[in-house]
């Protein structure tokens, strides 16, 4: 995939655009202000941010929802209506979705199964009968999300001028937010990410994980295999040991994810996470992925291990070895009160630990006393979080840090055997 350049003149044209929308977003929320306080209904807290970024584009939908994990730097009120925005996507025309996979493999039939703000995902029976996924990008996304992205690189550096935000590192943040996007356009990427998980998976059992048609994906589609039979399942209509199975099935994929490939996955929502009656689960899409560097996955693997054995001292640490840091940065205050949290927290089951709220306090803190935390840190942090709702739902007495421990002992083995190799 090539980058485009975007010139002045695409950039005004977007930001006039951009401006048209919010202006009538603007007067549309004080029509709802007024409705909410009459009905005392919630929709002007909520539903304003989230439908005025769907108002603007694709490109502010992705970018608030990787936003919406910037807890350390957005109130977390306004990551929780942001987060609200990973379904809330507008698909692309029917007939037109229909016209392309019909030309491409000559389709006898097409059905929406799901849609992003990058990519739709349809069910296509092919001319030889056989069913497949086939995840299609939208149609000049890639010059609508280059347009954006200059856009929002270009208001970064206007804004990292105004006084109240001197010292942090806004430029810094939207440039790794943008960077992420752009990734996600790359759909052979995402058919390699996806075989590699595949394989990754195979060794943790009891996941599924749909195989990818590498002669029939292109640049702009990914076809897969179609799992067939996927239904929500709610927590009474499975068995105890099997929901016991499913959470834990779950978990140990993630943390096998994130401490020894190094691959974080963002998006697991009960969308691309299913349970089955038998307690095996399936993975579904991987275009919401971070791959980690060797540093970040090691020391993300060492806090966890450190949270887990109550060393608050340990943990922050960590943190500040990652982090970015404001001229006014207090290192020793940020110490003490990230070790208190710790110690509280540490040693809980899924029902007691609250990961959200955990991960809250935890940016609230680097936030009161000027850190900035890294994306690489943040984003194994997000995944856990997403996961964090179902486990709750279907098993909560289950304990997040002990099930973490064989993929942690793993990794910080390989972590030790590493270190002493490059010694010698």
């Amino acid at each position: 995939m090539t980058s485009q350049v975007v010139g002045d003149r695409a950039v005004a044209l977007r930001v006039v655009r951009v401006l048209w929308v919010l202006g009538g977003r603007i007067a549309l929320r004080a029509f709802w202000t007024v409705r909410s306080l009459l009905r005392k209904d919630d929709f002007a807290r909520h539903g304003w941010s989230a439908g005025t970024v769907v108002a603007l584009g694709p490109a502010f939908v992705k970018a608030a929802q990787l936003l919406s994990t910037r807890s350390d730097v957005l109130p977390p009120r306004l990551c929780r209506a942001l987060s609200r925005l990973y379904d809330q996507v507008r698909p692309m025309p029917a007939s037109q979705a229909r016209e392309l996979v019909r030309s491409r493999f000559g389709a006898v039939g097409t059905r929406l199964v799901g849609a992003g703000s990058i990519a739709c995902v349809y069910r296509v029976r092919l001319p030889d009968g056989r069913d497949v996924a086939v995840k299609v990008r939208r149609p000049g996304i890639d010059r609508s999300l280059t347009a954006d992205l200059a856009v929002f690189e270009r208001g970064a550096r206007l804004v990292a001028r105004l006084p109240g935000l001197r010292g942090v590192p806004v430029v810094e943040i939207v440039s790794q937010l943008t960077e992420t996007i752009r990734t996600q356009l790359d759909f052979e990427r995402e058919a390699e990410s996806l075989d590699g998980f595949r394989a990754a998976m195979a060794e943790v059992g009891g996941v599924t994980v749909p195989a990818v048609d590498r002669e029939l994906s292109t640049g702009d589609l990914v076809v897969m295999d179609f799992v067939d039979g996927l239904t929500r399942l709610r927590p009474q209509e499975m068995g105890e040991a099997e929901r016991r199975r499913a959470v834990v099935t779950a978990l140990r994929a993630v943390y096998r994810m994130l401490f020894l490939d190094g691959v974080v996955h963002c998006d697991l929502h009960p969308g691309n996470l299913y349970f089955r009656g038998d307690g095996t689960i399936v993975i579904l899409d991987a275009g919401f992925t971070v791959r980690l560097s060797d540093p970040a996955r090691e020391k993300f693997a060492a806090f966890f291990y450190c949270m887990s054995q109550g060393d608050g001292e340990a943990c922050a640490d960590i943190v500040l070895s990652t982090a970015g840091a404001a001229p006014s940065a207090d290192q020793h205050a940020f110490r003490a009160e990230l070790a208190a949290l710790v110690t509280e927290r540490a040693g809980r089951s899924a029902a007691e630990f609250d990961l959200v709220s955990f991960a809250t306090r935890l940016f609230a803190i680097q936030r009161r006393h000027g850190f900035y935390a890294d994306p690489q840190f943040v984003f194994p942090i997000l995944s856990l979080v997403v996961l964090e709702g179902t486990v709750r739902e279907f098993y909560p007495e289950v304990d997040f840090q002990r099930e973490a421990g064989p993929s942690l002992v793993t990794a910080l083995m390989e972590s030790v055997l590493a270190a002493r190799g490059e010694a010698k």
